[in-house]
C-alpha cells in the first residue's frame, strides 16, 4: 500500500455522542488521499474498533488513559502521511479545508503549519447545538492568507495570537525535528507546540474559517484552573527564547509586560463569573500591578467581597 498524503489524528476518550459526526467531516472531505487515526485514550462508553467498519481509510488504537497530549502523540508515531491534522473528537471539519491547506503546502515549502479560523459552536437555549450544515462553510478554494496571522509567528503568538487545534496541519518533519506535546502539560501544550514550531518555521493562516469549534462544559475554553498557566508558559517560552523572532523583528518588553498583566485580567475575570473569588481578586491585584487596564482591575478589585451576589444577578437577569 502506498502511503497517504494526509494523516488525520482524532484522539478521544468517552466522546460516543460527537465523535461520528466529526468522523463524517473528515471522510467526506474532497481530497480523499488520507487516513484516520483515531487514538481511544482509555475509553468505557463505547468500542470505537467498530468504527473502522464506516470507512477503510479508519484506524483505530488504543491505550491506556494517558491524556490528550500522549493521544497525539501516538497518533503522530503511527501516522504514515507526509502531513498531520489535527480534530478533536467533538468538532466538525468545513468541506474542503484538507483541499486547501495542501494546496497551499505545496505553493510554499518552507512553511511549517498551515491553519485557519474556526468558529465557536455553541449550544441553544434548548441545550442542543445547531446542525452543523447549517453553519458550515465550502472552503477548498480558499488561496489567500491572513497577513497578520502568518509569517514568523514567534512574537505575535506571544502577544496572544490564537492557533486552533481543529485547524491546524503540519508537515511531518515538524514532528521529526520538534517531537510532539509535552505530556507533563495538562493545560497549555498546545499553545507551547506552536510556540516551539514559530521559532523554526514560518506558519500561514488561511483567510477564512475551516472548521466549528463546539463549546460545552468540557471544552477546554471552559476550564478553569487556580493557576494562570498562560502567563507561566509565556514567561517559560520568553526565558527559553527570549522576545524576537528568527526574522529579527520582535516584541518591545513593555508590551511582554502588559500581555503578562492582561493575561492575569482575564485570569481574575474568569474567576470572577465562574471560579473561585479569592483567585479572582489576587489575579486582579497582579494585573493592576502590571498596569493592565487599572480602573478595571481596581473596580474588579472592589467588587469580589460581593462576587456570589453579583453572579446570581447576572444568570437571572431577563434576557
Amino acid at each position: 500500500m502506498t502511503n497517504p498524503v494526509v494523516s488525520v489524528i482524532i484522539p478521544v476518550r468517552n466522546e460516543r455522542d460527537y465523535i461520528h459526526e466529526a468522523l463524517a467531516s473528515v471522510c467526506s472531505q474532497c481530497f480523499d488521499d488520507l487516513e484516520v487515526i483515531i487514538v481511544d485514550d482509555g475509553s468505557d462508553d463505547f468500542d470505537y474498533q467498530t468504527l473502522t467498519q464506516l470507512d477503510p481509510r479508519i484506524r483505530v488504537h488504543r491505550q491506556e488513559a494517558s491524556g490528550v497530549s500522549s493521544a497525539r502523540n501516538t497518533g503522530m508515531q503511527l501516522a504514515r502521511g507526509d502531513y498531520f491534522a489535527f480534530l478533536d473528537a467533538d468538532d466538525v471539519w468545513f468541506p474542503g479545508k484538507i483541499a486547501a491547506q495542501v494546496h497551499h503546502f505545496e505553493k510554499h515549502p518552507e512553511v511549517g503549519c498551515v491553519f485557519g479560523r474556526f468558529i465557536k459552536w455553541t449550544q441553544s437555549d434548548d441545550g442542543h447545538f445547531p446542525a452543523a450544515h447549517t453553519l458550515m462553510q465550502e472552503c477548498s478554494q480558499i488561496t489567500e492568507t491572513d497577513a497578520k496571522r502568518s509569517g514568523w509567528l514567534y512574537s505575535r503568538l506571544l502577544k496572544g495570537l490564537l492557533v486552533g487545534m481543529n485547524t491546524a496541519v503540519i508537515r511531518r518533519e515538524v514532528f521529526t525535528l520538534l517531537g510532539g506535546f509535552d505530556v507533563s502539560m495538562r493545560i497549555g501544550e498546545d499553545y507551547l507546540f506552536w510556540l516551539k514550531i514559530s521559532r523554526i518555521y514560518p506558519m500561514h493562516a488561511l483567510d477564512g474559517p475551516v472548521a466549528l469549534y463546539r463549546i460545552h462544559k468540557n471544552s477546554a475554553m471552559r476550564l478553569l484552573d487556580p493557576e494562570n498557566h498562560l502567563t507561566h508558559l509565556l514567561k517559560i517560552a520568553v526565558s527559553r527564547w527570549g522576545l524576537t523572532n528568527p526574522d529579527g523583528t520582535g516584541l518591545p518588553l513593555d508590551e511582554f509586560k502588559k500581555r503578562l498583566a492582561k493575561s492575569e485580567f482575564t485570569h481574575g475575570y474568569n474567576h470572577f463569573w465562574e471560579g473561585s473569588p479569592a483567585v479572582a481578586r489576587r489575579a486582579f491585584f497582579r494585573a493592576l500591578k502590571g498596569g493592565a487596564l487599572p480602573f478595571r482591575s481596581a473596580a474588579y478589585i472592589a467588587l469580589t467581597p460581593f462576587c456570589q451576589a453579583l453572579r446570581a444577578l447576572k444568570n437571572h437577569q431577563p434576557a
